[in-house]
């Protein structure tokens, strides 16, 4: 005998969700159009960025450090925008976004893997000019390559990891000069990364997810091979390993 209230049903306790990180291309292409880099340094409306694979690339210039002076970049975030995805339509699973990330790794000739990957990239924006420079590192000789080695040991960077919240809005080129607020730079200075050098380097774009079923998941948004040069590097298009 049960102790039920007349014209009630017995509560049922519904099945987990099966949370899926199969999403479709249009929520993973949604998710992109959201988030570009930018730089500190603008350009009027019309200029034909240099990057055109990287978010963004077609207003900032995303330029490689130079001895003097580090180039500094940020992910900006659509204002009024969510990176949280629900996978399903219906009933569907609700991944929250923590943190986005921008991994950054060289591609380096005195590497025989990365060597062998310059030669052979397949469809990336840097193919031809990867390749050049394979070819380019195949003619020096010994000694030549000895001391690129000693001057380029490897060097990638840590991944600057911001959460939505941290990150900074979309600014606005206006007349050549960035719209940044007087608190700017202390607001999102931690957010801020760099490129060492100039170089090939693989680059990901890539956003952290809780589910809430408590799964964990990192998403890659973006990726390629890109030649970043310093500033004064995009004047000209000749391949250099230095």
């Amino acid at each position: 005998m049960t102790d039920e209230v007349p014209g009630s049903c017995p509560s049922e306790t519904p099945p987990p969700k099966d949370c899926t990180t199969v999403w479709s291309n249009a929520q993973q292409a949604s998710l992109r159009g959201k988030l570009r880099w930018e730089s500190i340094v603008p350009y009027d409306p019309g200029f034909a960025g240099h990057h055109p694979e990287v978010p963004g690339g077609h207003l900032f210039l995303t330029a490689a450090s130079s001895p003097n002076n580090t180039g500094r970049h940020w992910t900006a975030l659509q204002s009024g925008t969510s990176l949280d995805v629900w996978d399903a339509p219906t009933n569907g699973c609700l991944w929250t976004a923590n943190a986005v990330g921008v991994s950054l790794r060289e591609l380096i000739p005195h590497v025989a893997a990365d060597l062998t990957r310059l030669r052979s990239t397949g469809a990336v924006a840097a193919a031809d000019e990867a390749l050049q420079a394979a070819e380019l590192w195949d003619r020096l000789s010994l000694q030549r390559r000895q001391w690129y080695q000693a001057a380029f040991p490897r060097n990638d960077p840590s991944i600057v990891w911001c959460s939505p919240a941290e990150l900074p809005p979309w600014t606005v080129p206006t007349s050549g000069v960035l719209s940044l607020s007087s608190d700017w730079e202390n607001r999102y200075k931690k957010c801020r990364w760099s490129i060492p050098r100039r170089g090939f380097w693989e680059w990901k774009l890539q956003v952290r997810y809780t589910s809430e079923q408590g799964d964990n998941h990192t998403e890659v948004l973006a990726s390629d091979l890109s030649w970043f040069r310093e500033p004064t590097g995009y004047v000209g298009q000749q391949v250099t390993l230095w």
